[in-house]
């Protein structure tokens, strides 16, 4: 399954799976919680509340320790699998290690679902700075170079629909905040073949990222490499680092044909 592109379904809502759904995400965010913790913070009865976290915990998608409900470790099995159907996963994995290597620093592959950025691979090399991306992180698209270099590749309607649900909320004064400005920017990304995240961000954070795409024009993700403004500056920033990302991306698009 190398297409990773959702649309939010118009069908009808269940709302007894829409709590189980909040109570995870309330779980995740609270890193644990009780009963009544819960039902305080989603504006739902003790009852309610206990009666999901009964069935989760019976289906093993909660655990129970002192008192709390905790995410369990099922989450690690689907989300393992999940990986695994993107079809060029184990490609771009080899070929992260070996520019991670060569360059000394982060090495990272995204794809797009629902939206957003979904990091799938980090990859540290020996001067590798640490960053607060990890797999299975959900990142807004248009701030980061791996972001807009997938954001590039995706038709002008689909952009917009992206932008109408999910924003373009700021993270640095660098941050892109406008519609104009990043359809701009995703122009000079598909004439370059690279898009760069200038301290957009976190201050004092670089990246440079490039789309893979299969011959058919099919749209796997992006790759890219990160590191301090220190070491990414100059022609390092603007045409050696750029020309070695460029060149990972190739590599793992000629070997995906022969997937």
């Amino acid at each position: 399954m190398s297409k990773r592109q959702f649309e939010t379904g118009s069908g009808r809502r269940v709302q007894a799976v829409q709590i189980s759904c909040d109570i995870i995400q309330a779980l995740r965010e609270k890193d644990g919680a009780g009963v009544s913790e819960l039902a305080e913070h989603l504006g739902r009865s003790k009852a309610t509340i206990h009666s999901h976290l009964t069935t989760l915990a019976d289906n093993e998608f909660v655990v129970q320790r002192d008192g709390n409900y905790e995410i369990s470790l099922r989450f690690v099995d689907i989300g393992e699998y999940a990986k695994s159907q993107v079809d060029i996963y184990e490609v771009t994995k080899t070929e992260l290690e070996r520019l991670a290597e060569e360059t000394g620093e982060v090495a990272q592959f995204m794809v797009e679902e629902h939206g957003r950025g979904v990091y799938l691979h980090k990859a540290r090399g020996e001067n590798a700075i640490q960053t607060a991306s990890y797999v299975g992180n959900r990142k807004y698209l248009h701030c980061t170079a791996l972001g807009k270099s997938i954001l590039s590749q995706l038709p002008e309607e689909r952009i917009d629909q992206i932008i109408d649900r999910h924003g373009l909320p700021e993270r640095t004064e660098n941050t892109i905040s406008t519609r104009e400005e990043l359809f701009d920017t995703l122009e000079t990304v598909r004439r370059e073949g690279v898009a760069y995240d200038d301290e957009e961000v976190l201050q004092g954070l670089r990246c440079i990222a490039a789309p893979i795409q299969h011959p058919n024009g099919e749209l796997y993700g992006a790759i890219s490499i990160s590191g301090p403004t220190s070491r990414f500056k100059g022609d390092r920033f603007h045409e050696e680092l750029p020309e070695i990302v460029q060149g990972a991306a190739n590599i793992i698009e000629v070997n995906a044909t022969q997937l």
